[in-house]
């Protein structure tokens, strides 16, 4: 079996040649739609070996609506369902009315270039249109096996984002801020958010158990999260299943933070005792007089409330987390280190999040590594 590449037009295409049938006619089959010659040399080996061991499957008739709904349910299995739900808006919303109607095996670059640049006419922002543009790709790039070409996206240019840095405080925003943070009933959960760097879901999915407090760590191993039941819209879930695999760490704590926790756990068993037997054992950090779990909006509530009194500047309580790392690098902490506090699956991932530190970290770099070569090193150097 042979197998060459011709051009027609701009394109590419790939041309196997099956052999003769009964009436002595020339068979072949043909792979269209290659941009590129090294696309298509790059996959003819592999389709000249599919043929020849009958492997090869012909790609279903379906359209990308249709995929896109295998997708979501294989989604729906492997990701939190705040990342699911996440996925599924994006998709409902803008790439099956988009993209819907086509089929997979007639898609080109195309119409997906064509799609993308008709987000610019909505009122999406730069942001969400980056997100449709991450999901597709994310998407198309696992239908392959629907016959799906593999480099559909490799000529699709992602739609332009301005870079924008997460607000964050100071130490001395922080210092004005905890005395007024006190006096809330949950300031052990926003102070583990600024002293660890998790997850609000994480802070209050916290458990007693979660904490060693002779290695001094946390183990983050559950969360708090929405239902994923439609039926049960607003209510939620104490779970195991993190947002990531990554999230899921062990946040080595300071004394001081080890010393607020004893302080919590005290005062939290005399309420248990107070309530007797209607209290609900949850193992939880953060918890209601009842010990039942307390949600988002009454941890918000009582966020803001020390926000307002402090007069701080307003951030989210999600910017914590970005203090922390932000504050973390800027005393030197190496990137590998605050990306597994805060669970990153990368540490590219951090260094992109805060490169807006970077700088001021390569000009303390630099100053430390200068020393090495002062006339006072030196002469100390020759002494020796």
């Amino acid at each position: 079996m042979r197998g060459h590449i011709i051009k027609r037009g701009n394109k590419y295409a790939i041309v196997v040649d099956l052999g003769r049938d009964h009436q002595n006619k020339r068979k072949q089959k043909w792979f269209s739609g290659y941009q590129k010659k090294r696309d298509a040399e790059r996959d003819l080996p592999g389709i000249l070996a599919e043929i020849e061991t009958g492997t090869y499957v012909e790609p279903p008739d379906m359209t990308i609506k249709e995929y896109m709904d295998i997708w979501l349910k294989k989604k729906e299995k492997e990701v939190a369902y705040g990342t699911y739900f996440h996925y599924e808006n994006y998709v409902r919303k803008y790439i099956v009315p988009g993209l819907g109607r086509w089929k997979i095996k007639q898609i080109k670059p195309m119409q997906v270039e064509s799609f993308i640049d008709s987000l610019s006419n909505t009122k999406l922002s730069e942001r969400s249109r980056h997100h449709v543009y991450r999901i597709l790709s994310s998407s198309l790039k696992y239908g392959t096996k629907y016959g799906i070409k593999q480099n559909l996206m490799n000529d699709v240019s992602p739609p332009r984002v301005k870079r924008k840095h997460m607000p964050y405080w100071t130490e001395k925003d922080i210092s004005i801020f905890l005395p007024y943070l006190r006096k809330e009933r949950y300031f052990i959960t926003v102070y583990l958010a600024l002293t660890t760097g998790m997850r609000q879901g994480e802070t209050l999915g916290l458990r007693w158990s979660d904490i060693d407090f002779d290695k001094k760590v946390i183990s983050v191993r559950q969360q708090l999260r929405k239902k994923k039941d439609k039926d049960e819209n607003g209510t939620y879930e104490l779970t195991a299943q993190l947002k990531s695999e990554s999230s899921c760490r062990t946040i080595h704590l300071d004394d001081n933070t080890i010393s607020e926790l004893k302080k919590h756990r005290n005062n939290q068993l005399k309420e248990k005792v107070k309530c007797g037997k209607d209290y609900r054992e949850y193992d939880l950090v953060t918890a209601t007089v009842t010990g039942n779990y307390v949600l988002p909006s009454n941890l918000n509530r009582s966020y803001w409330r020390a926000i307002e009194r402090s007069k701080v500047k307003h951030i989210t309580f999600h910017a914590l987390r970005h203090t922390h790392a932000t504050l973390m690098l800027t005393q030197g902490t190496h990137p590998k280190i605050v990306q597994e506090r805060l669970g990153h699956s990368s540490i590219q991932m951090t260094l992109d999040k805060y490169s807006h530190v970077i700088p001021s970290m390569q000009q303390a770099a630099a100053e430390k590594f200068g020393d090495l070569f002062t006339d006072e090193s030196n002469k100390n150097s020759m002494e020796k």
